[in-house]
């Protein structure tokens, strides 16, 4: 039986399938219309299915009616860790997935999730298997965005990087600041957690993970990138339900 992981994110829908124990190619899809095509073309409609969206439940509701064997993510979900989050209801999808990802990789150890995607999301799951919440801040692209939207005469500047301290020009400037600034974000955010927990497993996702990966970020534990990570947890949580 095909299984089919898809997450259904803020800026574009990733499908990942699972047949005969491996996985295929990673779909990328910016728009909702494709991903309804290719679903038709491949004839997916009765594979299992897990679903997680950070979408409003309309949007959601009109991708998932495609399908007729669904398991759609929610609080009340069952799962392989114990999850501590205050408030369950609105935790994003994304992240439960990242630390069910991160718990099957490395279960009974500290766990930090590195999310660079349209957010920048840390997540943390103890030696205990408690996911225990994080933090949320601007993204890569977003914090480009802000600087023009908000501002009368910064110009937009997309997904540049930068190893220059000291921009002469408005350019250098907003990359350096931009770029360095979130690079300086994330090495003390490890740092902090590093001071607090133990023997401390970083890893890396999101669709900016390339931008970011080849950093030095951490001189003290292992970091491992997966651009998968959330599909996997998905995956885990998929074969925990079945």
């Amino acid at each position: 039986m095909t299984q089919l992981i898809i997450d259904i994110g803020n800026t574009r829908i990733k499908l990942l399938t699972y047949s005969k124990n491996k996985y295929g190619a990673l779909e990328l899809f910016g728009d909702d219309e494709s991903f309804i095509q290719y679903i038709h073309q491949q004839q997916l409609q009765k594979a299992t299915i897990i679903v997680s969206s950070v979408r409003n439940e309309e949007n959601t509701n009109r991708l998932i009616s495609l399908f007729q064997s669904i398991i759609i993510l929610k609080e009340t979900t069952a799962i392989p860790i114990i999850n501590q989050y205050k408030t369950p209801k609105t935790l994003g999808r994304d992240r439960l997935a990242n630390a069910v990802g991160a718990y099957h990789l490395k279960p009974n150890q500290n766990n930090l999730i590195i999310d660079i995607g349209t957010c920048l999301k840390f997540d943390f799951i103890n030696a205990n298997n408690e996911y225990l919440g994080g933090s949320i801040s601007l993204g890569f692209s977003m914090r480009y965005n802000a600087l023009h939207t908000f501002t009368d005469n910064l110009p937009l500047f997309e997904s540049e990087i930068t190893n220059q301290l000291l921009g002469n020009d408005t350019k250098s400037s907003i990359v350096s600041g931009t770029y360095l600034g979130m690079v300086a974000e994330i090495k003390q955010f490890i740092q902090d957690y590093e001071a607090k927990y133990e023997q401390l497993n970083i890893f890396l996702t999101g669709g900016d993970l390339s931008y970011f990966e080849n950093e030095e970020l951490s001189q003290k534990n292992s970091i491992f990138a997966d651009p998968l990570l959330t599909l996997k947890g998905l995956k885990v949580i998929l074969d925990y339900n079945e």
